[in-house]
């Protein structure tokens, strides 16, 4: 079972070889991990497959290194707050939100360069006020299994890196199954996860403003599975541990193989 994260071991490296390499497991579709872990491309194919009465993608600006002295005098038109992320990095590594784009925009620069030296590019999108929320599903060859969604809960009501590296900074709660967030965060879930054809495991992130409109924020095609970790808290409000998944997807795994190509 494949439980590589982050670059190579979610982004369809590991993905490709052991399809190259006619390996049978739990690594799933390389096109599919490709285009999950592409934070950019996956909120243009969320879009495309869900109206914006259902579910809304934040307004974003994909920074590449030749176009950030363009790029970044564009987030002024972004009214409030900016978050700054990588397009392609997990764990929310270098993620941060600036209150005040204009005044810090020096240091939205800086932080913008550092994420290019490990990213081919960068986010600039906006803050959407309001909580913010996560749902993981289980897929294996009987269908989609949806986890309780997860209210991630910060201080500041932003999930950055500093909330990501210190427990003190966030907590987390297992939503009630009937509560109307939850329905509604349940049923998007659903509908993505099953238009991108997964595999075994994944979990959604989105925001939910005041007026209770939902936005999609990323996929994690293969979600941290560490004690207190957002998907261990899922599995724990289904009755389940990390090995009752294990055993679950195994027991009946959805597996990917590669077609064969056409000879010519």
């Amino acid at each position: 079972m494949n439980l590589l994260h982050g670059q190579f071991g979610e982004d369809g490296g590991i993905q490709w070889l052991a399809a190259l390499l006619g390996l049978k497991g739990t690594f799933g579709d390389p096109h599919v991990a490709s285009l999950t872990m592409n934070k950019h491309a996956m909120s243009l194919f969320v879009s495309s497959q869900l109206s914006p009465d259902i579910v809304r993608i934040p307004k974003t600006r994909l920074i590449k290194p030749k176009t950030v002295e363009h790029e970044i005098p564009i987030a002024n038109s972004i009214q409030g707050p900016v978050v700054v992320k990588p397009n392609s990095l997990g764990s929310s590594i270098l993620t941060e939100v600036f209150d005040d784009p204009v005044a810090l925009q020096d240091d939205m620069s800086e932080m913008i360069s550092e994420i290019l030296r490990y990213d081919r590019a960068a986010l600039l999108q906006e803050y959407i006020p309001g909580s913010e929320y996560s749902c993981g599903c289980i897929v294996n060859a009987s269908g989609i299994m949806l986890l309780p969604v997860v209210e991630i809960q910060t201080q500041r009501r932003f999930f950055g890196s500093k909330e990501k590296n210190c427990s003190d900074l966030y907590g987390l709660r297992v939503v009630d199954d009937s509560d109307p967030i939850s329905v509604k965060v349940k049923d998007i879930t659903n509908k993505i996860a099953g238009a991108v054809d997964l595999y075994n495991i994944a979990r959604f992130d989105f925001r939910v403003n005041d007026e209770s409109e939902v936005y999609f924020l990323e996929c994690n095609y293969l979600p941290g599975l560490g004690t207190g970790g957002i998907f261990p808290t899922m599995l724990q409000g289904a009755g389940m541990t990390v090995i009752d998944m294990i055993a679950y997807i195994l027991n009946s795994p959805n597996l990917f193989g590669a077609k064969d190509h056409i000879r010519v």
